[in-house]
Order: C-alpha cells, then sequence, then structure tokens
C-alpha cells in the first residue's frame, strides 16, 4: 500500500490518530463500520455494473444486433440506389426539354411560314383584284385567308368593387 488517494502510511495513521483524539474511541468504531458497509456497497453495485455490462456485450454479439446492422446495410443500399437514379433524372429531363424545345422550334418555324406565306397571299389578291381578275385562283385565296380576328369588347366596372 504506497498510497491511499496520494497519503502514504504515516500520513495515513497521523489522520487515523488525530480522528481518535476528535472523535474518540466509541465513535471511531462506529465510523469504521460504517465505513466498511459504504465499501461493501460500493463493491457489490461495481460487480453488478460490470456483469450487467458484460450481458449487453454479449447480446451485441448475439444476432439481435447483428440483424439490425443487416437491416442497416439493406437501407444503406437502397439509398445509394435511389442517389444513382437519382443523378440520372437531370439528364432525361435535359433530353425531355430538348426534345420539346425542337418541337416548339418547328411549330415556330411552321407558324413563321404561314404568316409570310399569307403575306404574300394577300399580296397577290390586292393585285390580282386590281387587275380586275376574278378567275379561280383568287377564290383560292379567299379560301385560304385566314378568319379575322375577334375585336376587343368593353366590359363594364363592377359595382360590388
Amino acid at each position: 500500500m504506497d498510497s491511499f488517494f496520494g497519503i502514504g502510511l504515516p500520513e495515513l495513521v497521523l489522520i487515523l490518530l488525530l480522528a481518535g483524539l476528535v472523535m474518540g474511541p466509541h465513535r471511531i468504531r462506529q465510523v469504521a463500520r460504517t465505513l466498511g458497509r459504504l465499501t461493501a456497497q460500493v463493491q457489490r453495485i461495481s460487480r453488478e455494473f460490470a456483469r450487467q455490462l458484460n450481458s449487453e456485450l454479449d447480446a451485441i454479439d448475439s444476432g439481435d444486433l447483428k440483424g439490425s446492422l443487416n437491416d442497416m446495410r439493406v437501407l444503406q443500399d437502397e439509398i445509394e440506389a435511389l442517389r444513382r437514379e437519382l443523378s440520372q433524372v437531370p439528364k432525361t429531363f435535359r433530353e425531355v426539354t430538348d426534345s420539346v424545345a425542337a418541337e416548339g422550334q418547328k411549330a415556330v418555324d411552321a407558324g413563321n411560314q404561314a404568316i409570310s406565306g399569307s403575306a404574300s397571299d394577300q399580296a397577290e389578291a390586292e393585285v390580282e383584284k386590281e387587275e380586275g381578275d376574278s378567275t379561280g385562283a383568287s377564290a383560292g385565296l379567299a379560301e385560304k385567308k385566314l378568319s379575322p380576328l375577334p375585336r376587343a369588347i368593353e366590359v363594364p366596372e363592377d359595382p360590388e368593387v
């Protein structure tokens, strides 16, 4: 017993002698019994804790936690698969938007051609009217002529407002 809480044997003897003088011999016996009981309780609690800790560690080694660990690995694999799928989404989205944009551009080009074609048809119709030519060609132009846009309608204000 080299040191007890950093106290050597001579210091421990001195402390016990001082305690004996202050408390008296009868009181020292009671304090020694109380300290003995407390030490026994602390040892019992530490043994119980060690036993419980060992049983928990054994449970970790058993299948309960291994099954949970396998479930976690399966979930990690599923998450990784979802990440791969999500990384493909921008590519497919880009492909779809490119095809839609191409279709839209084709529609705009077709509309521009139709507008320029109808403008040239209207110019030809005016030339033919000036010349007084009322042949079947002017009837064909009348069929191709687009319907006029509707006029704006004025709506009176709401009286409840």
